[in-house]
Formats: structure tokens, C-alpha cells, sequence
């Protein structure tokens, strides 16, 4: 078993209960999308019946890793109509997709040399092509590299172009990646974010060479990453109508063989009512991606009388309170000082959140790290938590150099403090903001509320420079610790991408995450991990709430989809979905 096959075998999940987000009622959600009327079932694959999935989010992008904005939890797009080297698949564990074989460390596959470089040789299946016929070859795993190193495009210093120093393919079949040093996903460079998809030369090349030659947005803005998407899953693209499906037909081609479906149709609703609904009517087959998140409790007394569909949850995400640390932008400034960001923590009542937005079943999170993971034996008691503790917030002001008012408000020299607290639009994340914000009233902080419009958040430079408190949906375990890297802080030079909104910053917390990422034994990963939470508590850019569960529903009629592991997703065999 390969290094990072040995990580993701980790991940086992001993009985942890997943919770619900069980909140009914209507949401600011437009009305249903609705596609192209369904033909009959026994025609060809553009003219079958649909399977209909929904999401809530429509994405920017159907690629796996692209330039813009992709917007949140657009899971089952990506999985459709991309194909990786690899697909981690429900137990967590790469297995090879577009490649033939993983390396295997320490064979002529996987080569580690003693100035700590290393080299991996790939081997692509026989006879891949595009979605548009045109072959699939190693020059195109070349010209993906060259693509995502590029400085212009922002991302060069991400993993896991930053570990690389050379990409070339002596033949079609295979390709060859030199590394500067150790790197532990070399065998699979599937793990989300840390991925090097493919790209199609023969349709981003001449704007490539247009960037080189005269710099702008020629590749960022192209139409392939829209309407015009050229990918290698099982899917490919027929028709997308912005706001309303895309339709997609089955990829004959498809590396691991024909899917079984012949049509999928994806539709996108903020409003789970909307979902629920038309899943009850059998309008629609599947709800994926936090689609019906905030209303399982409906669909699941309806078809428990009918036994008409499944509902199951899986974690997926984290929700975390964000700080602001850009001395720039952080208003009040003493969210700079790290005993008031404490003392927040301690104010934060998710026993009450809990109850009131999560119908009591959230799952608290201490850190990005769920217990449940392959990092979950990182978790001990020498990580700093924060449970409910007023005294051990007035303490922590005080010694900050603020005390309470006559009005019971914290203030300082000059004058009451307020936080802003802001959050996404939406149903769930409102109900959110109120109780939060109450229950830091209560602590004696004084907070405004804010939401964000779902418009204004395609721009990711609105939530990075929020004045204060940001309630944010982020990842979750190895994704959420290289997220917090230096590296990682959006600015804009890198168009504003990066998962470390809050921009923090911390030598400590950066060496342990470079030593993490080029150590190949998962025991001493493990202590890394550990590590890198003891830091992160200590100096605490985020307040990690609770781990997000998705609900998944189906009908009758659907099978295949299985309880994919936190570091996979649902979609990641929908080529094995069947649909009756």
C-alpha cells in the first residue's frame, strides 16, 4: 500500500452520529428550475428520461480546479464531468481513474532520492480521449502543469504545483513529475485542492500562449471553464441554461467504461422546499450537495409511510467563526490580540445554537479536524478547547485592557467595542446569526448583524474583508489545515483565492505544515496533525463550531450511491448509478 493509500485506510468511522439540519419553513429561494420535458426512456442517451439531481449551489465552473469563483458545495458537477488521475472512493481510499496503476513507493514508479527529491512515473490507460473525441496524452497533464504554475494565474504557490519542478511525458501513455521534495499525495494527487486536473491543450493552448505573450485574463476568462466545458467524466456537457439545469449525456469514452445512466439533469435551489417537493412528486431523483440540508424532516416522515426514497448523512463541511487579522481591514482592531478572539470563544453558546438551528443535533467541532477522519487519532487533550465559560472571557478582556461598562458592554480607551457579525443568506445561516449574536450579547459584546447577499459572494474578496466575525462553511481535516498555511491567504495578486480568509499568519503553525507535507510515514503525520491543532488553538484564527452532515436523499429506483467517507463525496462512482 502506497504512503497516502496508508493515510486515507485510516479513516474509519466508529459510530458517530451525524446530525440534521432540521429546520422547516420557506427560505428566499426563487422557484424551481425546471428543464427540457423528459422523452422516452428507450430512446438514445440525449433523449432518455433524466436522472434529476439537484444542488443547491450552481456552479461558476464545471472544473475541478478553476480559475473562478466556484461558489460552494458542487460536488456531483465536478465528479459528472471531470475525471481525475484517481477518485478517492467510499472508504476513503484512492483508486486509480484516468491512470492505469498508483506508483508504489520505492519501485521505479515512486523514486526518493537522497537529496530528498523524488520521481513519479505515471501510466495512463489505453485510449482516453475528451468529451469532444480529441485524444487524451500525457501532454496534457504537461500542459495542465504548465497552466497552474503559471504566477499569472495566481496559484503557482498552492500544492501541489509548489512541490514540483519539472512535468514531462516521453510517450502518450505516460508522464513524468520530478519533486523538489517528499510529498505524500504523489500517488494519487486526487485529494480535493490538492489536485493536478488535466487540461485540454488543443482548446486552452492558444490562449495560453496569448497569456504569455501579452499577460490579461485569456485563460481565466475563456469559455471552457463556462458553457463551453470539455472534461473527461462520465458525463459530458449538452446543454446548461444559467439559473435553471444543466443536461448532461453519458460519456462513452469514460475511462472506466460506459456509466449506466444515459442522462443526468442537474437543478439548483436554495430552497429546500422547493427540493422536497419536487422529490415528493418524483420530479426530481436525487438531492446532493446541502440541498435539502435545512429540511430533511418532511421528506424523511413521507417516504418512511411510502417507501418511496433513502435518506442518509455523511459530514461534509465545517462551520467556523472567521476572524479578521488583516490589520488593514480588522475593525475593532482588538480582534488583533488573540486573548480577545479567546474570549470570544468562550462567549459562544453552541449548546444554544445547537438547539436552535440545528434542532439540537449538531456536532461540535473543537477543531477542523473530525473524529472520524484519517487525522482523527490526532485529537487529545492537549488541544486548547473552549467550552461556555463568561468568567474565562471577562478574565481574558480584562487582561486585554477592556472592561464592562456601565451598560454591561466591553469597552476600552476609546470607547464601547462592536463586532460585526456576519454570515450568507439563507435560511439556516440566519436563524444562525440571531443566535449567535444573542448569546454574545449576553457576554457583554456588543454586535451588529450583517448578511450577505447570495450575489455579492461570487466576488470572494467580499467575505475576505469583512470588518470582524465572518460565519463561514469551510472545509474540513487535511483540506482545512493546508487551507490555514501563509500560502493560502487571498489577496490580489491571487485574484482573492485561498482558503485562509481571516489571513492569518504564523511561522510555527507554517514549518509543521511544510514538515507535514513531506513526511511519507502517516504515524509521524499523525503528531503533525497534532501539532498544527495545538498551535491553531492556541493562537485561534478560527472558532470551529460544528461539522455540517449532508443529507442525501434518493427514490426508489436509485442505486449505487453509497456513504462516502469525509475525504470523498457521493458522486465519486456516479458512473455506477443505476436508475429504474
Amino acid at each position: 500500500m502506497t504512503a497516502a493509500a496508508q493515510v486515507h485506510a485510516g479513516w474509519k468511522v466508529n459510530g458517530i452520529l451525524l446530525f440534521a439540519l432540521l429546520i422547516s419553513g420557506c427560505a428566499g429561494g426563487g422557484p424551481a428550475a425546471t428543464g427540457p420535458a423528459p422523452a422516452a426512456a428507450d430512446g438514445p442517451p440525449s433523449q432518455a428520461r433524466p436522472l434529476v439531481i439537484y444542488g443547491k449551489v450552481e456552479p461558476a465552473s464545471l472544473a475541478l480546479r478553476p480559475f473562478r469563483q466556484q461558489g460552494a458545495a458542487s460536488n456531483v458537477p465536478k465528479h459528472a464531468f471531470n475525471a481525475g488521475l484517481a477518485r478517492i472512493d467510499t472508504h476513503g481510499v484512492p483508486q486509480p481513474e484516468l491512470l492505469a496503476s498508483l506508483p508504489t513507493l520505492n519501485t521505479e514508479s515512486w523514486r526518493v532520492f537522497p537529496d530528498g527529491t523524488m520521481q513519479t512515473t505515471y501510466t495512463l490507460r489505453a485510449n482516453l480521449t475528451w468529451h469532444d473525441g480529441r485524444p487524451f496524452t500525457g501532454d496534457d497533464l504537461v500542459f495542465g502543469w504548465r497552466i497552474y504554475s503559471a504566477p499569472e494565474m495566481g496559484i503557482a504557490d498552492e500544492q501541489p504545483m509548489s512541490a514540483m519542478s519539472d512535468v514531462t511525458a516521453p510517450d502518450p501513455t505516460h508522464f513524468v513529475i520530478r519533486w523538489k521534495r517528499l510529498y505524500p499525495e504523489a500517488d494519487a494527487l486526487s485529494l480535493p485542492s490538492l489536485e493536478l486536473p488535466p487540461l485540454p491543450q488543443h482548446i486552452l493552448g492558444p490562449a495560453f500562449e496569448q497569456l504569455a505573450a501579452t499577460g490579461g485574463d485569456s485563460v481565466a476568462n475563456h469559455a471552457f471553464w463556462g458553457q463551453q466545458y470539455i472534461g473527461l467524466g462520465p458525463y459530458r456537457l449538452q446543454r446548461w441554461e444559467p439559473g435553471a439545469f444543466i443536461d448532461a449525456v453519458r460519456f462513452d469514452g469514460y475511462a472506466l467504461g460506459v456509466p449506466k445512466i444515459p442522462r443526468i439533469e442537474m437543478r439548483f435551489s436554495a430552497d429546500d422546499n422547493v427540493v422536497v417537493a419536487s422529490l415528493l412528486a418524483g420530479d426530481a431523483h436525487v438531492a446532493a450537495d446541502g440541498s435539502i440540508g435545512g429540511n430533511p424532516e418532511t421528506l424523511t416522515e413521507q417516504w418512511s409511510r411510502t417507501n418511496a426514497g433513502t435518506i442518509f448523512q455523511r459530514p461534509s463541511s465545517l462551520r467556523a467563526l472567521i476572524f479578521q487579522l488583516r490589520p488593514e481591514f480588522a475593525n475593532p482592531r482588538a480582534l488583533l490580540d488573540f486573548r480577545v478572539r479567546k474570549a470570544i470563544a468562550y462567549a459562544l453558546d453552541k449548546q444554544t445554537i445547537s438547539d436552535g438551528a440545528y434542532g439540537g443535533r449538531g456536532i461540535f467541532a473543537d477543531t477542523p479536524v473530525f473524529a472520524g477522519s484519517a487525522w482523527g487519532d490526532a485529537l487529545d487533550d492537549s488541544i486548547t478547547t473552549y467550552p461556555l465559560d463568561l468568567r474565562a472571557a471577562e478574565t481574558l478582556m480584562n487582561q486585554a485592557g477592556f472592561i464592562k461598562g456601565s451598560d454591561g458592554v466591553y469597552g476600552g480607551a476609546d470607547g464601547r467595542l462592536t463586532f460585526e457579525l456576519t454570515t450568507d443568506e439563507g435560511q439556516d445561516q440566519v436563524r444562525e446569526l440571531l443566535i449567535m449574536a444573542d448569546r454574545l450579547r449576553a457576554g457583554s459584546f456588543e454586535i451588529q448583524q450583517r448578511v450577505l447577499a447570495s450575489a455579492t459572494t461570487r466576488d470572494p474578496q467580499v467575505k475576505d474583508t469583512v470588518p470582524a466575525l465572518l460565519i463561514n462553511t469551510s472545509n474540513m481535516g487535511q483540506n482545512a489545515l493546508v487551507s490555514l498555511s501563509s500560502s493560502q491567504i487571498p489577496t490580489p495578486n491571487n485574484r482573492w483565492q485561498g482558503g485562509n480568509r481571516g489571513a492569518w499568519s504564523s511561522a510555527d503553525y507554517d514549518r509543521v505544515l511544510g514538515a507535514f507535507n513531506t513526511t511519507l510515514d502517516h504515524g509521524e503525520r499523525v503528531a503533525q496533525v497534532r501539532q498544527m491543532l495545538r498551535i491553531f488553538s492556541e493562537d485561534l484564527p478560527w472558532v470551529t463550531l460544528f461539522f455540517r452532515a449532508d443529507s442525501i436523499g434518493y427514490a426508489v429506483g436509485v442505486t449505487g450511491l453509497t456513504k462516502a467517507a469525509p475525504e470523498s463525496n457521493i458522486a465519486w462512482n456516479i458512473n455506477e448509478w443505476e436508475f429504474k
